[in-house]
């Protein structure tokens, strides 16, 4: 017997249906804020991430799933969505209509890491990217939206946890005193963060090995090297998310994970038996479109990871009742009225119903038993009496009465009385 590949998970029966619930609330909301879907390949060139992310992050470095075509191509499965979307971005010259570009996406994604609950090797992100104008204004907007989303899906006990990592002259004096702070203490840190200490200091901040160590508790902090620009641009930000009446915190230890960030970053936790989640998160690139080979226009953007979404609101018990249900069930009483029952079904169905029937059985016991496991709303028992009349019997499952309608005025009645048997 096959078993499914590590780190990977089967959508089926309720958990499609959340599933399909998260994505229909999520793509409504970012609507509204007048984004656009793009549906991108889940595989690119390997370069498209190693030139966006940097090959010193954890993704490009540890995680990508990576593989030579029989061109001798080095191809790549999506480890995360920013990098295609400004592929798409460029190739399709989309920098030339507008003067601001609002897409989204939805859809797998590939990493190699230790699968744990909520964080699986293939999973499902949504993601938000805008490129073109560099505004605070824009960033709170940004940011605001996925609050919105969370607000819309019932998550209430959510938090933003929120920095600024400078503008590119800010980074550099500021990596500068990272690298002398850390020099002595390298023999405490982890391996990773010695390497980082060689390529992007900055990234030790971010270790989860050595976050509670002394010496990333006592390291300096971003604040005492922002230019004037970046602290006034920083302090605006603040100011209109305390307006919108956004929940944050300011987190000067907050980098995120890829090389690409400039100036604003964040993310969003959820509180959970008394601790918090991060469930989505972003930040401002100042000139992630510019290497690579475009103009030189800034962009903002976030994701969220759909199965560590649902997983939240499963356990906060924020989805209504989820259990298989179908409008009809139409119950044959003989091998010659089964036909009938199935052109009368699909007549029904056309008309937008969700309509099941038992194919085989003509026991009327095993078919109400089907009726009952789906939890039809209606009966329909149509039977030669029936047949002969052009009539069927229209049985409520939840009261017990039943009537005969003349089957040209099923539609009809369906139409008005469907609604009071749900």
């Amino acid at each position: 017997m096959y078993q499914k590949v590590k780190g990977t998970i089967d959508y089926y029966g309720t958990e499609t249906k959340k599933l399909q619930i998260v994505s229909k609330k999520v793509k409504d909301i970012i609507e509204n804020f007048g984004y656009e879907e793009v549906v991108l390949p889940i595989i690119e060139n390997t370069e498209v991430f190693t030139r966006s992310s940097g090959e010193t992050s954890d993704i490009v470095r540890k995680e990508m799933y990576t593989f030579e075509d029989r061109g001798k191509r080095s191809l790549t499965l999506r480890p995360e969505g920013t990098a295609g979307v400004v592929r798409f971005f460029l190739e399709s010259k989309e920098y030339a209509n507008l003067d601001l570009k609002k897409y989204y996406y939805f859809g797998p994604m590939f990493r190699y890491e230790r699968p744990q609950k909520g964080r699986y090797r293939q999973f499902i992100q949504f993601g938000v990217e805008v490129f073109g104008k560099s505004s605070y204004l824009l960033d709170v907007d940004v940011i605001y939206s996925a609050y919105a989303i969370f607000k819309a899906l019932g998550i209430k006990n959510i938090r933003l946890r929120v920095n600024t990592i400078g503008d590119f002259g800010s980074r550099k004096d500021y990596a500068l005193a990272l690298k002398e702070y850390f020099k002595p203490k390298l023999s405490s840190l982890c391996p990773d963060c010695n390497e980082r200490y060689a390529t992007n200091p900055l990234r030790i901040l971010d270790c989860k090995v050595d976050s509670e160590s002394e010496a990333l508790k006592k390291a300096p902090k971003i604040k005492d090297y922002l230019s004037e620009e970046s602290k006034l641009y920083f302090k605006n930000l603040l100011e209109a998310l305390d307006m919108l009446e956004v929940p944050y915190e300011v987190d000067d230890t907050l980098v995120r994970g890829l090389d690409y960030y400039t100036d604003v970053v964040f993310e969003f936790e959820a509180m959970i038996d008394g601790s918090y989640l991060t469930v989505c998160g972003g930040g401002k690139y100042s000139d992630l479109v510019k290497n690579m080979g475009g103009p030189d226009l800034p962009g903002i953007g976030y994701s969220f990871g759909i199965e560590r979404l649902i997983e939240l609101m499963s356990e906060l018990n924020l989805f209504e009742d989820l259990d298989p249900k179908v409008d009809l069930v139409i119950i044959s009483l003989d091998e010659n009225t089964k036909k009938q029952s199935l052109k009368i079904a699909n007549d029904l169905r056309s008309f937008g119903y969700k309509v099941e029937l038992d194919y085989s059985s003509i026991k009327m016991k095993q078919q109400f038993r089907l009726s009952e496991k789906l939890n039809a709303s209606l009966v329909l028992i149509y039977g030669e009496e029936e047949d002969k009349n052009k009539e069927i019997q229209v049985k409520n499952q939840k009261n017990g009465t039943q009537e005969k309608i003349k089957i040209k005025d099923l539609e009809k009645y369906l139409g008005e009385n469907l609604w009071k048997h749900n």
